[in-house]
Formats: C-alpha cells, sequence, structure tokens
C-alpha cells in the first residue's frame, strides 16, 4: 500500500532460504505460503516484483557443510533456486540469484567482519568464484522451472545478478602505488566479476592470495541483465588504518560514506560496456533525519538521465530502500529508508519521510509525456 500510494510500480524482495529451507531437504510450507501472499499482495497492486534468492544469509546446516567455501554445496543453493521456480514463476518474471557476491565474499572472508569471520583473502577469492558458478547453475534452473511469462511480455524469467559497483580512486593522485591499489580492486572487484556474468571464465587474482581461473560452461547466457547496486565513491588508501575512505572534507551519510550520486552516471555507463541491459538495483542513503536524502535523489536521477542519454540501456531503477532495516554490521545505525520504521515498537510503524513524496514527484516527472 505504501508503495502504491507513492506511484511505484516495482518492488525487490528477497525469499529467505533459512525460513523456506530449515534443515536440508526439508521445506516449510507456511513461509513459502507467506512470501506467495506477498507475491500476490504486488501483483494485485499493479506492482512487478523482482525476487533476489539470497542476500547474503545462509541457512545453519549449509553453513555447518562449510558453506560457499566448498564448491559442493552449491547444489543445495541450485535446488533452492529450482524450488523457488516452481512456487512463484506465475508470479515472476524479475529474478536476481545472488546479492553482491563480491562484498559477501570479502566481508566475510578477507575482512573478517561478517560470518564466519575469516581473514584469507585465497579463500575470499574462492568464494567469489563458487557464488559465480552457483549463480550460472540456478539461472538455468530458474529457466527450467519459471515457464510462466507473468507479465505478458513475453519473458518468462529475466535473471541476473545485483553487482555492486564500488568507485575506486587514489586518496592522494601523486602516488602511484594508490593508483595501482585502486586499479587492482577495480579489476578484481569489478571487472573480473562483471565479465564472468557476462560468460566469460572466472579470472581472480589480487596480490597476497591465490588466483582463481576456472571456466564455467553454465555462466555462458546465464544472464539477462547486469544488476547495478551504487551508492558512494571510494579513496583508496595505502596507509592508515581504513584502505577505504570519504574524501577529506566531503559531506557524508550517517555511515560515513561520501555523499556522490553524480557518480552513478560513471557507474553506468562502465557497466554498460559489457553489453548486458541494466537495472539499478541499489541506490541510496544512510540519512535517519533526512538531511541528505532528498538532494541525493534528485541528483542521483539526474545521473541516470545523463548516463541514459549517453546509451545506457537501464530497464529499472529500486531505490534503496523502501523501509529502514538492517544494515548487517552496522545494525539499524544505518537508516536507508524512504519510509522510517520505529523498531522499538511491536508493530513497527512505518512513517513516510519528505523524501519519499519527493522520490515520487521525480519518478512522476520522468513517467509524464513531455512537451
Amino acid at each position: 500500500d505504501i508503495l502504491r500510494s507513492l506511484g511505484l510500480d516495482a518492488y525487490r524482495l528477497s525469499v529467505e532460504w533459512s525460513r523456506i529451507e530449515p534443515e536440508a531437504g526439508r521445506y516449510d510450507e507456511t513461509a513459502l505460503d507467506h512470501y506467495r501472499r506477498v507475491l500476490l499482495a504486488c501483483r494485485s497492486r499493479g506492482i512487478t516484483p523482482m525476487v533476489t534468492l539470497h542476500h547474503f544469509t545462509n541457512p545453519r546446516w549449509f553453513s555447518a557443510l562449510g558453506g560457499w567455501e566448498r564448491i559442493g554445496n552449491v547444489p543445495h543453493f541450485v535446488r533452492f533456486a529450482r524450488l523457488a521456480g516452481e512456487r512463484y514463476g506465475d508470479l515472476v518474471d524479475l529474478w536476481t540469484t545472488i546479492n553482491e557476491p563480491e562484498v559477501l565474499a570479502f566481508h566475510g572472508y578477507d575482512e573478517g567482519i561478517w560470518p564466519p569471520g575469516v581473514k584469507d583473502r585465497s579463500r575470499a577469492l574462492e568464494v567469489i568464484a563458487n557464488l559465480l558458478e552457483a549463480h550460472g547453475l540456478a539461472s538455468a534452473a530458474l529457466r527450467e522451472t519459471d515457464r510462466v511469462d507473468a507479465d505478458g511480455d513475453g519473458a518468462a524469467a529475466l535473471i541476473g545478478v545485483a553487482k555492486h559497483w564500488a568507485l575506486l580512486q587514489p586518496l592522494r593522485p601523486w602516488m602511484p602505488l594508490e593508483h595501482l591499489s585502486a586499479a587492482i580492486q577495480h579489476r578484481v572487484f569489478n571487472v573480473a566479476v562483471a565479465r564472468a556474468l557476462c560468460g566469460d571464465p572466472i579470472d581472480l587474482s589480487i596480490p597476497g592470495a591465490r588466483p582463481v581461473h576456472r571456466r564455467v560452461d553454465a555462466l555462458r547466457g546465464s544472464s539477462d541483465f547486469l544488476g547495478v547496486n551504487y551508492y558512494t565513491r571510494w579513496m583508496v588508501s595505502i596507509s592508515g588504518k581504513d584502505s577505504r575512505r570519504a574524501r577529506p572534507g566531503a559531506p557524508v551519510s550517517d555511515l560515513g560514506w561520501e555523499f556522490y550520486p553524480e557518480g552513478l552516471e560513471r557507474a553506468l555507463t562502465s557497466c554498460a560496456s559489457f553489453g548486458l541491459p541494466l537495472y539499478i538495483t541499489e541506490n541510496g542513503i544512510a540519512d535517519g533525519v533526512d538531511r541528505l536524502r532528498p538532494a541525493f535523489i534528485r541528483q542521483s536521477l539526474a545521473a541516470l538521465d545523463r548516463a541514459r542519454a549517453r546509451g545506457a540501456d537501464v530497464r529499472g531503477y529500486f531505490h534503496w530502500s523502501l523501509l529502514d532495516n538492517f544494515e548487517w554490521d552496522d545494525g539499524f545505525h544505518g537508516r536507508f529508508g524512504l519510509c522510517a520504521v520505529d523498531f522499538e515498537k511491536a508493530d513497527r510503524p512505518r512513517t513516510p519521510r519528505p523524501s519519499a513524496r519527493i522520490y515520487a514527484e521525480e519518478i512522476e516527472h520522468r513517467r509524464s509525456p513531455r512537451s
């Protein structure tokens, strides 16, 4: 109902694997029915759902088996994707198999700030490769099971990955090592992952880690689009505690990320070079008091307009996020929602922020015929 009140016609959501499959091979019909009701509620209101199958969290039993470190665990996820296609294919045409595989791998296996808390760059690269292979195989499973064109547009299943696109620049442009560090991170974090999603062999290498080279036939033709998650740019430093930081003196969000909405244009034009249609699957700012969000929305959508004028084939935009949510290691501190959520109350009431109306007006302006 909030979506409709804002005039929005699409919504990205996840179906939580651990709720649907609490034990390996055992499915919770109550959970499956819950998500079906959510999808039906979207469709009945004229809202197109984009469903994400994996957004960082794993079932406990999957983690106990070694999680994404073991290539032998990938079939478990493929089985889940097959089930999702069977149960929800009549309601869903837009699928993202995995959200930010590179972020999950580096936070969990290199920096160690997310579960399983490992600090081993070689293992992080293996996890990225396994997640990419999982996408390819899950995509095939969805195509086999989702044969219903819910929208009537001729496509029963359009499938991609939501890829975090990090803008990386040297903190001190006069330092060659910071240029090199930014270039290496861009090559692995951005380019290598995007190329694999387009069907190229997996080619991951970074100093201090065992390289991963893998040809995965299932990745060829697995992606109908590339999802782009863009938030900010990072200045890369080779000294001090933080290797990535906001530009000194720049306005920052509640999480300390630089206010840099114009970077969305660069992110989109870079991603367009891979030849796939694009969806902006996440774009937003942590701002609990709506100090920066109104300008962020206006400037981000202007950047989107410029990117499209330059030829970027952008098919849709999903703001992150509709509601305040739990932001992983940042907890409830990062308030990204167009609507504030009071987590202290049992019913968690939602209150639209002023920026919600601004967003609705900007979207309606772009929908209206130009004179």
